[in-house]
């Protein structure tokens, strides 16, 4: 019996090793290989890091109100940014309705910075360049090398926006979030071209 209860602590040991989180998951090889999150589940315990780079816990930010969360791939992202500035023009609406909006991406604090300075985004961005909810919501995949050295040819080093060697991204995605941390809402697309309309956002908060 002894024995037996050392090789159970043994194992939970091993199990619950730091960074080892329950709802840690890999790191996609291909967006469609990506296993988001869906309505119904409970969002992760994760850490982002504010603008002044402390960590912030995600947690904290939706037990005031319902919270919009807005994962893209940077601001370096021509798409991401256009569909950015829809979301500016609904921002408004969206908290006059009693919701807030946060936007997270791969950048370090440094590239969000520059973000926000040159879209004049009104909302919260934070950064998640360790990948701890864009992994945590099953957004993550890995870029590969030949997209990576084609991204350097558009002006685009990955590493030198987000700080670190991971080359990953997320699918863009958008979650609502109630104040004791389910998903009341879902979107996610592999095809990092198709963004939800910021009218359909306001149309499901609005139900």
């Amino acid at each position: 019996m002894i024995t037996r209860l050392f090789f159970a602590a043994l194992l939970g040991s091993f199990l619950m090793l730091p960074g080892a989180s329950a709802h840690e998951r890999p790191i996609a090889a291909e967006p469609t290989a990506t296993k988001p999150l869906e309505k119904g589940q409970k969002i992760p315990e994760v850490t982002l890091k504010g603008l002044d780079g402390k960590d912030v816990s995600l947690a904290s930010l939706h037990q005031e109100k319902p919270l919009v969360i807005v994962f893209f791939r940077g601001g370096w992202c021509p798409i991401c940014t256009k569909h950015t500035q829809q979301l500016i023009k609904v921002y408004p609406e969206l908290k006059e309705k009693g919701f807030e909006m946060i936007g997270v991406s791969p950048d370090s604090v440094e590239s969000t910075k520059a973000n926000v300075d040159k879209s004049s985004i009104p909302f919260s961005l934070y950064s998640d360049s360790e990948l701890n909810a864009t992994s945590g919501f099953g957004l993550a995949f890995k870029v590969d090398d030949a997209t990576v050295i084609k991204y350097k040819g558009f002006g685009i080093d990955l590493e030198k926006a987000s700080g670190q060697t991971h080359h990953a991204l997320p699918i863009p995605a958008i979650y609502i979030v109630s104040k004791d941390g389910v998903i009341t809402f879902a979107h996610s697309n592999p095809d990092y071209r198709q963004r939800l309309d910021a009218k359909d956002l306001l149309k499901e908060i609005g139900k």
